[in-house]
Parts: C-alpha cells; structure tokens; sequence
C-alpha cells in the first residue's frame, strides 16, 4: 500500500499553443512545437505561478513531447528545481487518427465513434492505444504523485492526460473527463492531503 503522500499542491500545466493549423485536430504522439503564441504563453505562465502567496515549485514532471518540454523550459529555468521528463505522460495514441478532426473520423469510421462514445475498456483507437492501457497508465501516474515528497508537484502534459489525471484523483469516472477542459497553457491545482485530493482552481483565460 502506498504511504501517505506528503505533497500539499499539485499544479496540472497543460502545453502552449501550437500552429492554428492543428486546431481541432486530433495530435496525439505528433511531436509538434510550439507556436511563437505559445512560447509567449510558456513565458507568462512563470509569472502567473510566481505570483505571492504561489508555492515556490519543489519538483516538475514533464511530458516527452517536445511541445510539453517547450512549455517547462521557463518554469526551469526560473524554479531551478529537479525534472523528470516521464513517458507516461505523453497524450493518449490515436493511432490512425492521429491528424485528423472530428468531422473526418466521423465519416471514414462512424461506428467506432460510437464506440469511442461509450468509452469502455475495451474501445481501441485504431492501431493506436486503449482505454484500458490509458487508463493503467493514469493508475501508474496516481501511485507515482502519492508516493511524491515535494511540498509542491508541477505536472506539464497534455489535454487528455491531465483531465484524466484529475478524475483518478477526485475519485470521479473517466468518463466525467467530458465535463470539463484545460485549453493549451492553462492550468489546474489541486491539494492533496494524504490520499484525499480537493481541485482548488482551473484557469484557462488570461495566460
């Protein structure tokens, strides 16, 4: 059983703008940059989460992704704190609708949106990860964030990943990941006492 977590916040940092030109599409495993927008979003971020009374950042996981990396780069270079750049943390794999919007899968795979609709364990994005393997992987993260020694954790990873994060920590379905957004270079924080997590703030405007 996992010991008590001693982390008091958690701050949820989902990645900078990328071009428009990606808007609406599924970017999952693409390893895109930032746009010039979103490298001036990372940049206001550091003085959003420096703001008196914001804890000093004790630790800083990070997606692989490039456009995750891109984002941490000025909370690091300003926090000095220790990095984990962490696999798990990398967007769910749309396989072969990775590229692609909604209207487009629609119409080239219309029954196994219905399916991706019903969102159980067993739904399978074609050629690309399952529920229940993303899932897992949330499960790992969760352990890993409850085991955590720093007064304050910063999380920096993608829109389905850091919603799905926090459902696993309130105790909510996955599927109440639906109820609520993180736009890119938003953030989310959380406290946590012991196993016991409480959202404390969602801001999506104004960074």
């Amino acid at each position: 059983m996992t010991a008590p977590s001693m982390t008091t916040q958690i701050t949820l940092i989902r990645h900078a703008a990328i071009a428009t030109e990606f808007d609406g599409h599924y970017i999952g495993r693409s390893d895109v940059p930032l746009s010039a927008d979103g490298r001036q979003q990372a940049e206001r971020l550091v003085r959003h989460l420096s703001r008196p009374g914001f804890p000093a950042i004790d630790a800083l996981w990070c997606s692989p992704a490039q456009r995750a990396r891109q984002t941490a780069e000025p909370l690091i270079r300003q926090s000095l704190c220790p990095v984990t750049i962490d696999e798990r943390l990398q967007e769910i794999n749309f396989g072969d609708w990775e590229g692609l919007d909604f209207a487009q899968i629609l119409h080239n795979d219309p029954q196994r949106v219905n399916q991706w609709a019903a969102f159980t364990d067993d739904f399978c994005f074609p050629a690309g990860e399952s529920l229940k393997q993303f899932r897992h992987r949330l499960d790992a993260v969760v352990e890993s964030i409850l085991a955590e020694q720093a007064g304050h954790l910063v999380i920096v990873s993608h829109g389905g990943v850091l919603r799905g994060l926090i459902c696993q920590l309130l105790g909510w379905s996955l599927k109440d990941h639906l109820k609520f957004t993180i736009e890119r270079g938003g953030y989310a924080t959380l406290y946590l006492d012991g196993c016991h997590a409480v959202l404390t703030g969602l801001y999506n405007h104004g960074v």
